[in-house]
């Protein structure tokens, strides 16, 4: 679960950083942010209540929850330099970020979240966030 997390976060952070770097005086780059950080928050604490149930201490689980999340500042750094530098870079770094992060979702995060009996309401959870993202893309 940490390690599909960690993956997940890494394409995040990158399209963060480009996002930022596309140019487009910092609008779309703070959409981005906006929108990854409001489920990086239940995110978190969805990984450290699952590390706390497996009987970690809540101060590693928080520290292993935060590592996780981390991860996304160094990406989106790598993602921001990396596309300022080479300006034809953006529309590869953006396609690749969200490539990688579909991939991340639809091969580890849908599997585990459908187990347990948890079909249902993951699919509802699911269709809500994405019509959410749909909105505050109109919206902004």
């Amino acid at each position: 679960m940490l390690a599909a997390i960690t993956l997940h976060n890494i394409p995040e952070g990158l399209s963060v950083g480009v996002s930022y770097a596309s140019g487009e005086g910092g609008e779309i780059g703070n959409l981005i942010a906006l929108a990854i950080g409001f489920q990086n928050a239940p995110e978190g604490l969805l990984v450290a209540l699952f590390l706390f149930n497996q009987r970690i201490s809540k101060g590693k689980a928080f520290f292993m929850a935060m590592g996780t999340g981390l991860i996304e500042l160094v990406a989106s750094i790598a993602g921001y330099y990396l596309t300022s530098v080479v300006d034809s870079l953006v529309p590869y770094g953006l396609a690749f970020a969200a490539g990688a992060m579909l991939f991340i979702i639809y091969k580890e995060l849908i599997p585990e979240s459908h187990g347990d009996g948890n079909e249902q309401s993951s699919t509802y959870a699911f269709i809500i966030g994405l019509l959410l993202m749909v909105f505050l893309i109109e919206t902004f």
